[in-house]
């Protein structure tokens, strides 16, 4: 007689969620709302989360439907789109047969922590004061066995799909897990070239601010590498405006004699850490710099540079090229370098 009882309790249920799936798919007009199911949250949290949100109205009979139909594995946590009025049933079986909706997000190549927290702000995928303490923490680059003062160039650019209840710990793992995975190839070229991996992301997230131009990255890289093997102070405007926290656009000959870490005309070396997220090219390209004997390069005001081996033919082309240029736009893409003495 049990076993009847049961059976038939079972069929019920089973009659109740086919209804509830023809209503779902063909009857349900209401007005779509997404909803975050946070992680961790039990099946009462879920209940509560569905019925502030007008999505159901009766929280008992979907805990009671969970409960029976065995589907605590299937309410999980995600962003879901469910409709307003939709009740337990509808609720319950969005859970069992939709996929929690991600949200795609491309990190360009050659920006900053801060512009990839204003772009993970804008898709509400994080709080740019939480991602920020992660990237800027000691810690987060010691929990990758990295030197480096921060995961500042860790974060590699590349487009991801994120959901909203990921979390800012969760998205800065995937973006550095993808910087190791993406550079594995090079590893080897890393330890034959001499510098730490510290040294070389820092290095190339500079050559990836001093030009757009792809053709360029690796006589950018020669220039660099010859004045580090001279011993040659680098003079990279990225680096400078880098370390100055007001920045307002316009960098002054004040700014190129006020020293911090970052402003390499006044410290002798590269600069302690990254001031962006290198592409891949750009990591190549530190990695293979061209043979040349160039030490300076200056824009030539058509997005590209000229390069010079020595500092009198370098002064004749900024005469040339630069001579009315008093400014430069710190608001732009790639910032462009005029290597000085």
């Amino acid at each position: 007689m049990l076993a009847r009882i049961l059976t038939g309790f079972v069929f019920v249920v089973l009659l109740v969620l086919c209804i509830g799936a023809f209503s779902l798919y063909n009857g349900n007009n209401g007005e779509e709302v997404a909803v975050l199911i946070p992680r961790g949250a039990g099946v009462s949290k879920v209940a509560a989360v569905l019925e502030q949100e007008g999505v159901m109205h009766n929280a008992f009979l979907f805990k009671l439907l969970v409960t029976l139909t065995g589907g605590r594995g299937g309410v999980k946590a995600g962003e879901y789109s469910f409709k307003k009025d939709q009740g337990a049933v509808g609720a319950l079986l969005t859970f069992y047969y939709s996929t929690p909706i991600e949200h795609t997000v491309t990190i360009p190549e050659g920006w900053n922590a801060r512009q990839i927290a204003g772009i993970l702000q804008a898709q509400k995928l994080a709080e740019p004061k939480k991602f920020l303490e992660i990237v800027f923490s000691p810690k987060s680059a010691a929990k990758y066995k990295l030197s480096s003062p921060t995961l500042e160039g860790y974060l590699f650019p590349d487009t991801y799909t994120f959901s909203r209840v990921d979390g800012e710990e969760r998205i800065v793992d995937r973006m550095v897990q993808r910087f190791f995975s993406k550079t594995e190839s090079l590893r080897g070229e890393i330890k034959s070239s001499g510098m730490t991996t510290e040294q070389w992301v820092t290095l190339a997230s500079i050559i990836e601010k001093e030009t757009g131009v792809p053709t360029e990255r690796e006589l950018i890289s020669s220039v660099f590498h010859n004045r580090l093997k001279k011993k040659m102070r680098l003079q990279s405007d990225p680096t400078t405006i880098y370390g100055i926290s007001d920045f307002d656009g316009n960098l002054t000959k004040k700014h190129l004699q006020t020293s911090t870490a970052y402003n390499t005309y006044t410290i002798p070396a590269l600069p302690p850490g990254a001031i962006a997220s290198p592409g891949f090219e750009a990591l190549r390209a530190t990695l293979h710099p061209a043979q040349t004997e160039y030490l300076y390069f200056v824009a030539n005001n058509q997005g590209g540079h000229l390069f010079s081996a020595t500092y009198a033919e370098h002064s004749q082309k900024v005469d040339q090229y630069q001579k009315r240029r008093a400014t430069r736009n710190a608001n732009s893409e790639r910032q462009i370098g005029n290597i000085r003495r």
